[in-house]
């Protein structure tokens, strides 16, 4: 090995906040003459004038970048966070050897994590998505306090997907994203709430989840300040189910209590308009059933209650929706659901015939919906439809009257709540709901669209 004129310095920077440096890593920098790093690192120190070498996707260049200029010149390679945790330091030391390197330690964003959340770090299971996949996430199984570092690939979001999924109970999800820096972002929920989540941060891969299996403790919520005195962001909007199972339990009418539902971004029928809506599809036991657009689930999980022993197939293309489902699903233990992301009606394709089609969302292909997934139903199935707007209703209703369809029917709920304003008590009215039926006539449904043999 060629002896070095100077060894290689690595710093760790922090989060990358001048108030997070520490003053033995600014010495360390003031000390080189060439610094090499990410963007961000870098840009802590564009005052000082000193040359620079980005790291970007090709590590081996740089590796060799590095190799050259070691001899001739002080190098301070800059990472962030703690070159300890989840950095190039091994790269580094496999190519230089640990005689040719020094460490200089930084706050790592696990620390600074469980700081701004006030809590101890020494017991928790740690694992990284960054190039491991979903996989990694073997790590941490059976841990009942865990920390994941995200990428871009898969965010936050994903990642809790994932976990419940394999059937996780984590009953703490802390999304932190850009420790330290002024687009701080801090947010709170249930792993079912952080999987059905979109945008920043449950979105932003370059953040840290953390888990814990217990409850939080009162007054934990909203989070501590930041440096500046900004306040973390809990989740707006966003809500896990606020009200015990146990009471409805042997209860077999439709209308369950939206509370009782985990809710997300994705939209929600409220639940007298699910109430009625079931009872116009005049669902039975046994029958199979067909759910288009899923949305949060609460649909799918009351007519499967209703059904049981019958099978509920439902399609939902939105991923965060999804989630929602199948945290719905496991919330209230329900077996005979068959969850399908994806398209209606491609996605339903190869399902077995039906007795009822639900459609909550078809999103503008009302017309193939009901000549593929209502290609499917037997002699007399129902179909229900429900939606918001005139348009939407008007398309749907002009489609029932055509084809094999009898029976029509459609209604429109007005709903109004009490609600407070200032001392008073007044009625609050809810946007109303068209609510369309009909039935079809003859034998199994051969229209255009529907599936050849079918």
């Amino acid at each position: 090995m060629v002896a070095l004129a100077y060894p290689i310095t690595v710093v760790g920077v922090g989060p990358g906040s001048e108030e997070y440096l520490l003053p033995v890593a600014r010495e360390a920098v003031l000390a080189a003459e060439v610094l090499v790093g990410g963007r961000n690192a870098l840009a802590l120190f564009d005052s000082l004038g000193k040359e620079q070498r980005l790291i970007g996707r090709d590590l081996d260049g740089i590796l060799e970048y590095i190799d050259d200029a070691r001899q001739a010149k002080r190098l301070a390679v800059l990472l962030s966070g703690d070159p300890g945790f989840y950095s190039l330091l091994p790269r580094l030391r496999q190519r230089f050897g640990a005689g040719g390197i020094s460490v200089v330690p930084g706050i790592s964003s696990l620390q600074l994590a469980c700081a701004r959340l006030g809590i101890k770090w020494d017991d928790l299971s740690i694992t990284s998505v960054h190039g491991r996949g979903l996989d990694g996430l073997a790590d941490i199984a059976g841990a009942e306090r865990a920390a994941v570092l995200t990428e871009p690939k898969y965010p936050p979001a994903a990642v809790c997907r994932y976990l419940l999924e394999q059937g996780s109970w984590f009953r703490q999800a802390w999304v932190l994203t850009d420790l330290g820096l002024p687009g701080e972002a801090i947010a709170y929920g249930s792993l079912e709430v952080i999987a059905g989540q979109q945008g920043v941060p449950f979105e932003r891969g370059n953040s840290i989840l953390i888990l814990l299996g217990d409850e939080p403790e009162p007054g934990q919520l909203p989070v501590g300040k930041t440096p500046s005195g900004t306040v973390g962001n809990t989740i707006e909007g966003a809500v896990s189910a606020s009200e015990d199972l146990g009471a409805y339990l042997g209860v077999v009418t439709p209308g369950l209590p939206d509370k009782l539902f985990v809710q997300g971004t994705a939209a929600m029928s409220q639940e007298e308009a699910r109430a009625l809506t079931l009872c116009k599809a005049r669902l039975k036991r046994g029958m199979v059933v067909y759910e288009i657009g899923a949305g949060t689930g609460s649909w799918t999980v009351e007519a499967a209650r209703l059904v049981a022993p019958g099978t509920v197939w439902a399609v939902e293309k939105n991923p965060a929706a999804a989630a929602l489902v199948r945290a719905n699903l496991l919330k209230f233990g329900i077996p005979n659901v068959r969850l399908v992301e994806g398209d209606a009606p491609d996605a339903c394709r190869g399902w077995p015939p039906a007795d009822c089609l639900l459609i909550g969302g078809s999103g503008g292909r009302l017309r193939e919906i009901l000549g593929l997934a209502g290609g499917r139903l037997r002699p007399g199935g129902r179909v229900v439809i429900t939606a918001v707007t005139p348009d939407t209703f008007s398309g749907a209703w002009q489609v029932l009257q055509e084809g094999p369809w009898e029976d029509q029917d459609t209604v429109m709920m007005s709903l109004a709540r009490v609600a407070s304003r200032g001392n008073a008590q007044i009625w609050s009215g809810e946007n109303p709901v068209f609510i369309l039926s009909a039935r079809l006539s003859g034998g199994i449904c051969e229209i255009e669209g529907s599936p050849d043999g079918a």
